[in-house]
């Protein structure tokens, strides 16, 4: 149909006005707030504040802001005032039942938005574990993706292509060992361990399938930087 945006265009536009939103409503009246307070609280005028006191400040309003952005956004998910456990057994029991492409991508995203990816594996790991869902997910269900087409003919999925694959049922199994052969296959030009291959190994196996292992939390505790 004329004038049909791509599916993934239309959703980053979508993204980008909510993200546009938030800064303006939640984050940037919570940072004038902590400004005010901290000025008030000094007492002293800030024409006579130190360099390092200034960057304090600014350092000290942008923390308290993303917190009140965070707390918002627990609450519109429901998730406020659990612990990151308990986020993550909601959010397991939330898409129990629910198997389609859509449903999982869902699912990486809440578990992502409310901090239990980051919790669980530690910023740098979570970053490296998105990154190759989002390499695998593209290579699976782009066919304009650009190790398929190339670089000159990639292009994002179109909108119906996307939607021929939103609602099919999703196979977690099998998603779950193309990232573990990805992981193989850029570990030796990454410097990975065999220790780290293992660790996220563990983590595709508890994130993508939902397996759960025990010793996946003694490894993540021993790896831990």
């Amino acid at each position: 149909m004329a004038g049909k945006r791509p599916a993934r265009r239309r959703s980053r536009v979508v993204n980008t006005g909510s993200y546009t939103e938030v800064t303006r409503h939640i984050f940037n009246p919570a940072v004038n707030a902590a400004w005010k307070k901290g000025l008030e609280l000094d007492g002293m005028p800030y024409t006579e504040w130190s360099y390092e006191e200034k960057n304090a400040l600014d350092n000290s309003c942008m923390d308290t802001a993303a917190k009140v952005v965070n707390d918002a956004m627990m609450k519109t998910l429901g998730y406020d005032g659990m612990s990151f456990d308990q986020r993550e057994a909601a959010i397991r029991e939330k898409y129990a039942d629910k198997n389609t492409t859509l449903d999982f991508l869902n699912l990486q995203s809440e578990l992502s938005m409310s901090g239990v990816l980051n919790r669980k594996m530690g910023a740098d790991r979570a970053g490296t574990y998105l990154a190759m869902m989002r390499d695998r997910f593209e290579t699976a269900f782009n066919p304009n993706c650009i190790m398929t087409v190339g670089h000159e003919k990639a292009s994002f999925m179109t909108a119906d292509q996307w939607h021929r694959v939103a609602y099919q049922p999703f196979d977690t199994a099998q998603f779950a060992a193309s990232m573990k052969e990805n992981l193989h296959q850029v570990s030796g030009h990454n410097g990975w361990t065999e220790d780290y291959v293992k660790m996220m190994e563990g983590l595709f196996d508890h994130f993508v399938t939902g397996a759960i292992d025990d010793s996946l939390d003694q490894l993540l505790g021993e790896t831990k930087q």
